[in-house]
């Protein structure tokens, strides 16, 4: 195991995951996690990086198990930890970012122009969400 593997796993049972015992679950969590990427390339990475052989259908069938049977254990494990760390209080707030862009006439090396979905193409916008 690598250091960010290792970390990962020790996150991964410390908020409770690992009481549902499945490794695929366990992969997709971790890798999601330190290599955000296609459900394809995680399986190249899984192979090349951690000699685990897991095929690309087995990912998919393990989706509609997540989305059939798990869902509910996994929000209750995600919502019970929340709580824990947070003393109690869970507080959400959504906030869409898909149009940042500046009221300004310079740009920097964070605000660039680029598409913009409301029309405000000359106006410079964060660079993170300029593709």
């Amino acid at each position: 195991m690598n250091g960010i593997e290792l970390i990962l796993h020790k996150v991964f049972n410390l908020i409770g995951f690992n009481q549902i015992q499945d490794e695929v679950l366990r992969h997709l969590v971790t890798t999601r996690l330190s290599q955000p990427m296609s459900k394809a390339a995680t399986v190249d990475y899984l192979k090349s990086h951690f000699d685990q052989d897991i095929q690309l259908h087995k990912i998919y069938r393990y989706l509609d198990k997540l989305g059939n049977t798990q869902q509910d254990l996994i929000q209750q494990i995600s919502v019970e930890h929340t709580r824990k760390i947070l003393g109690g209080n869970i507080g959400l707030v959504f906030y869409d970012v898909t149009t940042l862009y500046f009221e300004s006439d310079y740009t920097d090396g964070f605000r660039e122009t680029g598409f913009s979905k409301d029309g405000k193409h000359s106006q410079p916008q964060c660079a993170w969400f300029i593709s």
